[in-house]
């Protein structure tokens, strides 16, 4: 169990105590362990409950292998990422940084000529300088240019697509050969969803029977193939974009999970149907990446990290019980998600569930420490390096609050979660307070008996907020959302209105005078 608050620190400490925003040290290397091999696997809008190693599994989810690698390593119950989208998440993950702090709080629009800041370092950018081959593949998000490319954020090698999304029937897709984004108007879906796959910087034809989930995990194969031939470990980014939308499963998928769950299966014809036939067409598929691992003799040196990039959608097959919200809300359902490590070689420990706090920021300084990097003192990360307390199964991040801010048209819908408590809030000055040891389902509001630490959490969060170079995205989602519209029409950010009484104008001292927030 969580550990709970014995002391509630004033929030000038509590910010402090979160970030290494100011203070950047160098990562110890490991000792007495190989450099490990590491699988990131990262799926798309995954509910908490959508995978059967995670202790509120959905009785029609069936993910036997992924469950097995999960029992044999350990399950992590309250991981966070640092937004409930998918490209802030991903951008937070590799950057290690919040990605309001790089104007990176909204997905980003198709063939909009933006993306993350190039000068911004990646974790691959560091592997690969530590002589890591490093490969992704999959669903990229993070910008289509030239300077944007993964190619060109510190990866080796990459096949997949550039966009946030894809049809999964290559039948579908725009041949090779005359696919050209340049006539493609920002936010086109049929030209982003239907791309030709991509190898390192060329569109290349796919044959028109294929299934997109399976021809990544042919790619991978490939890669690890690769990597075997190599003296070097390997850093693999295998970011499927299953289960997200569209929705679309095989009809042997549907069949055989039908046959094997019998009445436990989701209803005939419904969309929770395709959902966990999607899913189980991914536990095969890892299965295929275990099985290539193990006939190169890999897999034993290998890290395997496997989460969502942020909740499930209720609306769209997905399960993320017994969490309230999902996919794009500040409450847990929105930016909790299913989590595992396994490395049979090193010490992550085998056959036990984590219930501490860990933030997918800490992703950057813990592989750092993995791989060898010492990180220059010239990066600044937010999150801290979690190896400690994963292989004793104790908390790293002791009173250090995981925030999670989504700019909801003219609110911002918030989340602090520090230990076993979390607030909330909708962007209305309001705020509730919950135990999540007690009360995971965030019903029973407890803030008015305990204003002290509704006050220290509150102020924390509020200090986050002066540490944004610039509080302007610097870019926004599709027009057809609304969403730059709306910020420009509705005094966004909007901090007074978040944060009520405490709010002062003067806090943002970086700010330009004219700027209203």
């Amino acid at each position: 169990m969580k550990t709970k608050i014995l002391k509630h620190y004033l929030g000038a400490i509590l910010f402090l105590l979160t970030t290494n925003v100011y203070v950047i040290g160098s990562t110890p290397t490991p000792s007495k362990i190989k450099r490990p091999n590491i699988l990131f696997i990262l799926m798309d809008d995954l509910g908490y409950a959508d995978v059967g190693f995670m202790p509120n599994s959905a009785k029609d989810i069936l993910t036997p292998n992924i469950d097995k690698l999960a029992n044999q390593g350990t399950i992590f119950t309250s991981a966070y990422v640092a937004h409930p989208f998918c490209g802030p998440s991903r951008t937070s993950i590799l950057t290690g940084k919040m990605p309001h702090t790089l104007g990176a709080q909204f997905n980003l629009a198709a063939f909009s000529g933006n993306g993350i800041d190039d000068t911004e370092t990646f974790i691959s950018d560091e592997l690969q300088s530590s002589g890591y081959y490093t490969g992704a593949i999959g669903k990229w998000h993070l910008g289509e240019e030239e300077k944007y490319h993964p190619t060109s954020r510190g990866f080796d090698y990459f096949y997949g697509f550039l966009g946030g999304g894809h049809e999964y029937f290559s039948k579908s897709w725009v041949k090779s050969e005359t696919y050209n984004p340049a006539i493609a108007k920002v936010g086109d879906y049929h030209y982003d969803y239907n791309r030709p796959m991509m190898e390192n910087t060329t569109y290349v034809p796919t044959d028109k029977e294929q299934y997109v989930t399976d021809i990544l995990t042919d790619a991978g194969l490939e890669f690890i193939e690769d990597a075997s031939k190599k003296e070097a470990p390997f850093y693999l980014y295998l970011s499927y974009n299953a289960p997200h939308t569209p929705l679309q499963a095989q009809g042997k998928d549907i069949k055989q999970l039908q046959e094997t769950l019998g009445e436990d299966a989701a209803a005939n014809g419904s969309e929770r149907l395709t959902y966990t036939a999607m899913m189980y067409n991914v536990d095969y598929n890892i299965k295929r990446v275990v099985e290539k691992l193990k006939s190169t003799g890999q897999f034993d040196n290998t890290l395997i990290i496997f989460l969502s990039d942020n909740g499930g959608k209720y609306t769209k097959g997905a399960n993320n019980q017994p969490l309230k919200g999902k996919k794009g809300d500040a409450y847990e359902g929105g930016f909790r998600v299913p989590m595992f490590m396994h490395w049979p070689n090193g010490n992550v420990p085998k056959g036990e569930i984590n219930s501490n706090n860990f933030s997918a920021l800490d992703f950057y300084p813990t592989l750092a420490h993995l791989g060898g990097v010492e990180i220059p003192s010239s990066k600044i990360y937010d999150g801290v390096d979690a190896w400690e307390g994963i292989v004793n199964n104790k908390n790293s991040r002791n009173d250090k609050p995981i925030f999670v801010m989504r700019h909801q048209h003219n609110r911002n819908w918030t989340g602090v979660v520090q230990d076993n408590y979390k607030l909330h809030s909708l962007g209305n000055g309001k705020w509730a307070l919950y135990d999540l040891c007690e009360d995971i389902g965030e019903e029973n509001n407890i803030a008015s008996l305990h204003p002290e630490i509704v006050t220290s959490m509150k102020e924390a969060v509020y200090q986050w907020t002066w540490t944004w170079e610039k509080h302007r995205p610097e870019f926004f989602d599709s027009p057809r959302y609304g969403f730059e519209e709306s910020w420009n029409t509705s005094n966004m950010p909007n901090f007074g209105k978040t944060f009520g009484e405490i709010y002062d104008r003067k806090d943002y001292v970086s700010i330009p005078k004219k700027a209203d927030l």
